[in-house]
């Protein structure tokens, strides 16, 4: 057996791809998909549908930076569609724009009709 690499390390690290515990972790990560989800607690927001939406739906924000932010809802959002997010106790809106939007992939979310939704964060209001 080799010596054990200290990570991270600067020298290229030789793999052989075909060893057979390796072929077998590979064998059952393959159907893994990635889930932003669960990184951050999420919080209950109301979205608002267009600049000037008077009424909001129930979602839920899931994950943000100062760039996107990805929402749950159990309703489609349509791609480029302008959204403000309001989140409760008077916190300042944000604004932005659905970029994508999918169905969930966990288990349970098909049945619970649960949608993933991207949206760039826009700096100002337009």
């Amino acid at each position: 057996m080799s010596d054990p690499v200290n990570f991270p390390t600067p020298h290229a690290v030789a793999v052989d791809w075909d060893a057979p515990h390796l072929q077998e972790l590979l064998q059952r990560v393959q159907s893994w998909q990635l889930d932003q989800r669960g990184g951050h607690a999420p919080q209950a927001v109301h979205l608002f549908l267009g600049w000037n939406a008077p009424r909001g739906r129930p979602g839920l924000l899931v994950w943000r930076d100062e760039h996107a932010l990805v929402l749950q809802t159990t309703y489609p959002l349509p791609v480029g569609e302008r959204v403000r997010v309001e989140r409760p106790h008077g916190a300042e809106g944000i604004w932005g724009e659905v970029v994508q939007s999918r169905p969930g992939q966990r288990p349970g979310d098909a049945e619970q009709g649960i949608r993933i939704h991207w949206v760039r964060v826009h700096p100002h209001r337009h």
